[in-house]
């Protein structure tokens, strides 16, 4: 098969690269260690010898995050937080893409996954305590309401979600609940798999002030994300004045977003890849192709 270039870049485009592969890629890699299950990664990594070539930005202008021995940068946008590579602190080893930020986009739902099992190696992931005021909101169905707590990577950011339970037990179709993973122009960029319930069900306590928020497009929603690891968090209303809806771009006025913000007002979307003790492979979770409903006024760079 003859070698194939594949354009890659952040949300919002300030960083932008290219990457050339033997071939067409039809695999990648997934890890289940606490930081790539947070980032939603799906790798693929370059050969010995070979570079990206950067179209735009520098990898200075990504931020950073590295822990544990810290022989691997994390590099995500700190503007729309999508967590674009991984640069090895040794020069001689490959830089990890992640698949999901290459345009077109690749159908990662269709790539051959190799597992990693990097949640068995040394040290542990360590959970951090919820420090914020635990949510009390009652839960749609009948079941007993189940306290999960969670944070980003570094835990700066915590949250507690008052829930049903999340597991295969989850009826979507009776409690119009859902955990949703799309591949809309954003979400597949940052990974998200979104769980949808009432903003008086979560809390997220942010004692720091680490939290950044990125919106976009119909500005109907706010991505919420910790600055200092990157890692998703949340994705709430954007809660705009009628002054500042006056504002924003002609799509964004529309009648289909003003209805489209109304109907959210009252929910907080949480990213249920930062909660502790959920199992993402046992979620009943919808595949949204958003890509082909709600990308279409999204262009690459």
């Amino acid at each position: 098969m003859a070698p194939t270039t594949y354009r890659a870049n952040c949300h919002c485009g300030r960083f932008v690269y290219e990457a050339t592969f033997p071939e067409p890629l039809t695999k990648a890699f997934s890890c289940n260690c606490s930081i790539c299950v947070r980032k939603g990664y799906v790798h693929s990594f370059l050969l010995s010898g070979t570079d990206i070539t950067i179209v735009k930005g520098s990898l200075d202008d990504l931020d950073s995050y590295a822990f544990g021995d810290k022989k691997y940068q994390h590099k995500f946008c700190g503007t729309c937080a999508s967590p674009v590579l991984i640069v090895p602190t040794d020069p001689a080893k490959a830089k990890a893409l992640n698949v999901r930020c290459f345009q077109g986009p690749v159908d990662v739902w269709a790539l051959e996954q190799v597992t990693f099992d990097g949640a068995s190696l040394d040290p542990p992931f360590e959970e951090k305590p919820f420090t914020g005021i635990e949510p009390t909101g009652e839960p749609r169905g009948d079941g007993t309401p189940t306290m999960y707590h969670g944070s980003c990577h570094c835990g700066a950011v915590r949250v507690a979600l008052r829930s049903q339970p999340l597991d295969e037990t989850l009826d979507r179709e009776k409690l119009g609940d859902r955990v949703v993973e799309c591949d809309c122009s954003i979400c597949q960029r940052n990974g998200y798999r979104w769980f949808y319930p009432k903003a008086d069900q979560v809390s997220v306590h942010d004692p720091e002030g680490a939290l950044k928020y990125y919106a976009f497009g119909k500005f109907v929603n706010r991505k919420s994300f910790c600055g200092r690891c990157g890692v998703a968090i949340s994705n709430l209303p954007t809660d705009l004045t009628e002054e500042q809806i006056a504002q924003l771009p002609e799509v964004a006025r529309s009648e289909e977003s003003v209805a489209w913000r109304n109907r959210i007002a009252n929910m907080s979307a949480i990213n249920t890849r930062v909660l502790y003790g959920v199992d993402l492979g046992k979620l009943p979770v919808k595949q949204h192709n958003g890509y082909k409903l709600i990308s279409n006024d999204y262009v690459n760079p």
